[in-house]
């Protein structure tokens, strides 16, 4: 029993190689009997079986079909692209592009394109592709999903025409003017050649329109950077930004998505006029914040405090005493401001202006004059220094106009320099008209005594130029009193007479 197993087991590897050795015969000589006989050279269907076997070898392709190819030439007449087919697809010069390019410019050797069947040549069998055609199908799907998803779409302007731009989406888009910017734009000719960011406003396929708005897509994205940035912003930090626009009260930064203010006074350590002294539209600057009010959306900026104090090296620059150059500010009652540095003002008093007297610092100064000046006094803790405009130029002339005017350096002014000049003309005329006037000639003891002038005489007081008037009844009067006088003098003189 067990010899019998042993021999079996021996006989099997032996049995299945001859197996192996005689399934390949078997296999070709089955083969060989289902293989058609080969057809005689010449036999009639010959041709025509090989005819149909080399046409079922491709896909069939109709007009409308969007297909996928290569480009494998590119010239004048149009480009060939290989899209799997017998043979290769031509497109046209006029069914690459909506646009007036040409063909090199369009595509390139080697680019994957998207085109669509336009027609299967029976003569020759050559396929009439369109990448335009592709190109607008294409598009239009894409703006339909923008306008219901709310995406974004790239596009290239292409023109300028009235009332806004023409852009390039793979069809034609209208941008408005009013939706170009955030603000109004005056020339739109900037932005031609430019890839803009759109959102679809409105879609109209069957009359080829579509509408585009720059403004909303700027806007969404301002609103997502200003939440960024108000999460961003603390107190006391110094942030980089750039002028957005200038105000009389102020300028506007923009920190990006939001706009802070700095006021006129945290400009400039000076004293300034206007914003445009110290910054400009446009202009890169480091702020300080000062304040946020995030409900409000309000930022507080210094642009002063993000750059050194001048005040905190004002010891080291100014000693007292010394003499320093400066330029006049600001001209006041009894004071005069002298800028002596960038952001330093000092202050001369009326009685440090000069040696003589002065009546108004506008009499010997003007603003933006160069002035030398001593410094009398340095306080950083107040922020203020005194100057001295007399000690720092001994034996200053007065000026001659000012001289002119009734200045003098001894005795002051008097009443009548400071009258005007026609009242003067006036007085000095009167004066001499007095002095030519003839002197009576003496009055005889035998003459009689003039009679006395009318009471109602005009008198002028040129100073205040006022006239004076005496009564109508006293004139009447003093006639009658001296015409009674003489009727009284026979009376005394009677009784001397009788006496003699």
């Amino acid at each position: 029993m067990t010899n019998t197993q042993t021999e079996s087991t021996e006989q099997q590897p032996e049995a299945e190689a001859a197996a192996q050795a005689e399934t390949p015969i078997a296999a070709e000589a089955v083969s060989e009997a289902a293989a058609p006989a080969p057809a005689q050279e010449g036999a009639p269907g010959a041709d025509m079986a090989s005819a149909m076997a080399y046409e079922d070898s491709f896909k069939k392709i109709a007009p409308g079909e969007f297909l996928s190819g290569v480009v494998v030439r590119v010239d004048a007449d149009g480009v060939l692209v290989d899209v799997g087919y017998k043979t290769e697809g031509k497109i046209p010069v006029g069914q690459l592009s909506h646009r007036n390019l040409p063909p090199e410019e369009v595509v390139k050797v080697g680019e994957t394109i998207d085109v669509v069947v336009q027609r299967v040549e029976d003569s020759e069998g050559v396929l009439i592709l369109s990448k335009k055609r592709a190109d607008l199908e294409s598009a239009w799907l894409r703006v339909l999903k923008a306008q219901e998803t709310g995406q974004t779409l790239t596009a290239t302007c292409t023109e300028q025409v009235k009332g806004g731009l023409i852009v390039d989406l793979g069809l034609r888009g209208f941008v408005p003017a009013s939706h170009v910017d955030l603000r109004p734009v005056h020339d739109l000719s900037d932005y031609v050649g430019e890839v803009l960011e759109l959102k679809v406003v409105e879609v109209d396929k069957a009359r080829r329109k579509v509408v585009l708005s720059r403004k909303n897509a700027l806007m969404e994205e301002r609103s997502k950077m200003k939440e960024r940035t108000m999460g961003d912003l603390d107190e006391g930090q110094i942030v980089s930004g750039a002028v957005a626009r200038l105000t009389n009260f102020g300028a506007f930064i923009n920190l990006g998505g939001v706009d802070g203010l700095v006021h006129i006074s945290e400009l400039a350590w000076k004293r300034i006029k206007h914003p445009s002294e110290v910054v400009r539209v446009g202009e890169k600057v480091d702020v300080r914040i000062l304040s946020i009010n995030k409900s409000k959306e309000r930022i507080s900026l210094s642009l002063k405090q993000a750059r050194p104090d001048p005040w905190m090296t004002i010891t080291e620059n100014f000693k007292e005493g010394s003499i320093v150059p400066g330029k006049v500010s600001k001209l006041v009652k009894n004071y005069v401001f002298v800028e002596i540095a960038d952001g330093v003002e000092g202050l001369i008093p009326i009685s440090e202006l000069a040696d003589f007297r002065v009546g108004k610092p506008q009499d010997i100064l003007k603003p933006e004059q160069e002035v030398k000046v001593k410094v009398l006094d340095v306080n950083p803790d107040t922020r203020r220094i005194t100057l001295s405009l007399r000690q720092a130029n001994p034996g200053m002339a007065m000026p001659a106009e000012y001289r002119d005017r009734g200045g003098d350096s001894s005795t002051g002014f008097t009443l009548g320099d400071r009258l005007p000049d026609a009242l003067k003309a006036q007085l000095l005329g009167q004066s001499a008209a007095q002095e030519e006037k003839p002197k009576p000639a003496p009055r005889s003891e035998s003459a009689p005594e003039p009679a006395p002038a009318p009471l109602a005489e005009v008198i002028e007081v040129p100073i205040i130029e006022t006239t004076v008037c005496v009564a109508p009844e006293a004139q009447a009067t003093e006639p009658e009193a001296s015409t009674a006088a003489p009727a009284e003098e026979p009376a005394s003189e009677a009784p001397a007479e009788e006496k003699s």
